[in-house]
């Protein structure tokens, strides 16, 4: 069901987003390259500003649509450049000797994918947009058991595996840029929410039993992660920052699923934007 759930949230923010900035990339080709592109939607906003003689609203749109491209170009430069700076950071903290430990214990997946660093206060979580790795504090292997340590270690190659870190950033990102779309937060929210279920499953098939993940979860909490200090802006999946009362109830009791109310308000308003640009569409091809 939460595999399912997930594929449906990311094809939907996807789809969503995939399709207000391609017609962004169209209006933008057309004013600045000279593209002949009919029916753009941007465009047909832009011809209908002009009808009514709001000039100052075809300024505002072309500047939404070149502030949006250029906004997206900064923040993926700065990503690339806090990703780097934090695997620099890290790398510096890595103890040699716990680091090589975990990666003969854990070489299934795969050599120099799990750090261990030299680090005060519990730390778990994977980071990495295109070679993610799991990162560990000593703190936080120092007071977890053999079974908690294997469930923290395959919950994060849950999103290892399936590069939760750059999806989950693509999707906060077009959140961000598409503001005025605001089911696209919710569609995140819910989004990491499903990663993390699905990881905490991936953990409990792995391990065989819910009990490690569990008192793993439950030990993290009673500490304070300092999972933001360590990695600043870098986009990485964390083990203890997302969704813990959803996940801590479906531990607890796994035959009942906890209820996601969804932001009804949001999806009319957003669904209401969508369907006014539909229209301006529909009147250009009358």
């Amino acid at each position: 069901m939460w595999k399912t759930r997930s594929k449906l949230l990311f094809t939907a923010g996807a789809f969503i987003s995939g399709f207000a900035l391609i017609q962004m990339g169209m209006y933008a080709g057309q004013h600045i390259f000279g593209w002949k592109l009919d029916f753009n939607v941007f465009q047909i906003c832009r011809s209908l500003l002009q009808n009514y003689g709001i000039g100052y609203m075809v300024d505002a749109l072309s500047g939404l649509v070149f502030l949006t491209f250029g906004i997206a170009g900064v923040e993926a430069i700065r990503q690339c450049m806090a990703t780097r700076a934090a695997f620099r950071r890290l790398h510096r903290m890595r103890d040699s000797v716990l680091t090589e430990a975990l990666g003969t214990r854990y070489r299934d997946l795969g050599a120099d994918r799990i750090w261990v660093i030299n680090y005060a206060k519990p730390a778990a979580f994977t980071m990495g947009l295109w070679k993610p790795r799991i990162v560990l504090s000593s703190a936080l292997l120092s007071v977890l058991d053999k079974h908690e340590e294997e469930a923290v270690v395959y919950h994060e190659a849950y999103h290892m595996k399936h590069y939760d870190p750059l999806k989950t950033w693509l999707l906060q990102m077009c959140a961000t840029l598409l503001f005025y779309l605001p089911v696209l937060r919710h569609i995140t929210k819910l989004y990491k929410t499903a990663r993390e279920i699905l990881a905490d499953n991936a953990a409990i098939n792995r391990t065989g039993s819910p009990m490690g993940i569990g008192s793993a979860l439950l030990k993290l909490l009673s500490m304070t992660p300092a999972n933001a200090h360590l990695v600043n802006s870098a986009a990485c999946s964390s083990f203890a920052e997302t969704s813990i009362n959803y996940r801590i109830s479906r531990i607890l009791d796994p035959q009942q699923e906890p209820v996601i109310q969804l932001p009804w308000r949001s999806i009319m308003f957003s669904g209401y934007v969508l369907v006014m640009l539909t229209l301006m569409f529909g009147l250009a091809l009358m």
